[in-house]
């Protein structure tokens, strides 16, 4: 196996077994793209080749080393972070302890401070002071001006009229009726009732034709007529225990109608007398049809 991929992997191990980072060189990104390149150059188009298999490899474990390292810096920064900047104690305090992490490299050490930076504008951000100043940066300035000769001042809120007044001044502003002549009461009434007689004999009242039903026709269309003097309750049973001829398609278990009598059983071809309301199950549902006797 190649020396610089046995090298990869010891330091895997390392950063896999220990809390601190591992010691590389300080050219350990480039070499790790140089290697990549010269296998790529060594693989050509052959997918089945050693080199081939070698650059997965290659990848997989390079991008584990540089997480567990980005991981490891990131924690120290805010570790740091944590045990310099005071917050909530008093006024904030920023003694930066010299605690930076071992064996970085350029690229490492540059991405370490940077979080450094950010963490202390963060915390910087969130004190007291700062959000006090933010705080009295947000309050406008009211200047109050005094009004001009041209501004005119209304002294009098004008309110909208109320119905009731407004109607009251129009009773006021109304013209009385002059010279109205007057009639008695009683000459009213009876012109009133004159007037009631003309009208009850120049239209006459005509009485209505009596509809006669037809014998397939509905009972309650009669009801609708004449409400006021049919008797639903006898109308309904009337209806109800109306017979009527059935001729029956198919086979059919006994059946209790709405007289309470039992029909049955059924069998095709049968001619059976019984109550309308019944004989329309069976005309519904296909099994029979009725026939006039």
């Amino acid at each position: 196996m190649d020396q610089f991929f046995q090298t990869l992997r010891k330091i895997q191990k390392k950063e896999r077994n220990n809390g601190t980072l591992a010691r590389v060189e300080d050219t350990f990104y480039q070499d790790i793209h140089k290697y990549l390149n010269n296998l790529k150059k060594s693989a050509g188009a052959d997918p089945f080749s050693k080199e081939y298999n070698l650059i997965k490899d290659t990848q997989r474990v390079a991008t584990e080393i540089c997480e567990r390292r980005e991981h490891k810096i990131t924690d120290a920064a805010v570790i740091n972070i944590h045990r310099s900047y005071h917050l909530f104690t008093g006024k904030p305090k920023f003694d930066l302890v010299d605690t930076t992490p071992l064996n970085l490299t350029p690229e490492e050490e540059k991405f370490y401070f940077s979080l450094i930076d950010k963490l202390k504008e963060h915390r910087s951000n969130i004190s007291l002071d700062k959000l006090t100043e933010d705080k009295s940066k947000d309050v406008p300035e009211t200047n109050v001006k005094a009004p001009s000769d041209s501004v005119r001042v209304v002294s009098e809120v004008e309110k909208p009229k109320d119905d009731v007044l407004t109607h009251l001044e129009e009773i006021s502003k109304a013209e009385i009726i002059k010279d109205e002549k007057v009639e008695p009461i009683e000459k009213q009434v009876q012109e009133a009732k004159n007037q009631q007689l003309k009208n009850q004999f120049s239209n006459p009242i005509s009485k209505p034709k009596e509809k006669v039903p037809r014998a397939d026709e509905d009972v309650y269309d009669l009801i609708n007529q004449e409400e006021e003097f049919a008797d639903l309750e006898s109308i309904k049973t009337a209806k109800e225990s109306e017979l009527v001829t059935l001729l029956v398609f198919d086979n059919i278990n006994s059946i209790i109608g709405v007289d309470e009598k039992i029909y049955g059983p059924f069998y095709p071809q049968d001619i059976v007398i019984m109550p309308k309301i019944n004989a329309n199950i069976f005309v519904k549902n296909k099994k029979g049809r009725i026939v006039k006797a």
